[in-house]
């Protein structure tokens, strides 16, 4: 007979392979205008408008873009940091961002800083955290690609008072997902 955590397992799985295949079969330039108005909202809203040190992600194909957010934020002065993953350690590393250029492939082919340009950002001075998902549900719990990467990572105790921000699109968002004890919510999700 399957364990709790096994349900909760297979049911994450069944629901990341549903919106994985949302992601990929949503119309490209629908899928554009949907990430511009999601990252026009995000730029607009008074946590980051306020913040002086935003940490974002450089987004894969499938997921809400966040270019513009990345070269918005740049260009308005703000200080961008995004995830370096060390190695196989499951360790994010906020590194700032200097370029949109300076990035290479890194692990599970996720756009990360170069190696020589990593520049690591006290955690103490981020002041926004947009975090990448493949679904939320109207309590605001994530669910990710499955690593933990991020759970452990925003459980840092420098970041435990940050604000977090989920990007999605409508469809990413249900009603309840289920959950383990060290899935993270973010504060709020920002949809099309």
């Amino acid at each position: 007979m399957a364990n709790n955590v096994d349900i909760i397992r297979e049911k994450k799985a069944e629901i990341r392979k549903e919106i994985i295949r949302r992601l990929r079969e949503q119309d490209s330039s629908l899928k554009e205008e949907r990430s511009r108005i999601i990252q026009e909202k995000l730029l607009s809203s008074e946590e980051f408008r306020s913040s002086k040190t935003v940490m974002t992600y450089v987004s894969l194909p499938t997921e809400v873009s966040t270019s513009y957010l990345n070269q918005e934020a740049l260009k308005r002065g703000k200080r961008v940091a995004v995830p370096y993953i060390k190695g196989n350690s499951q360790t994010i590393i906020a590194s700032e961002l200097i370029a949109i250029n300076s990035l290479e492939k890194g692990p599970y082919g996720i756009p990360q800083p170069k190696k020589d340009l990593i520049k690591a950002i006290p955690l103490k001075e981020i002041d926004l955290i947009v975090v990448p998902a493949i679904a939320y549900d109207k309590k605001n719990m994530r669910l990710g690609r499955g690593k933990g990467y991020y759970d452990k990572f925003l459980t840092e105790k420098d970041l435990s008072l940050v604000k977090t921000i989920g990007l999605a699109f409508n469809f990413q968002v249900l009603e309840s997902l289920p959950s383990d004890p060290h899935d993270r919510p973010v504060s709020r999700v920002i949809t099309d």
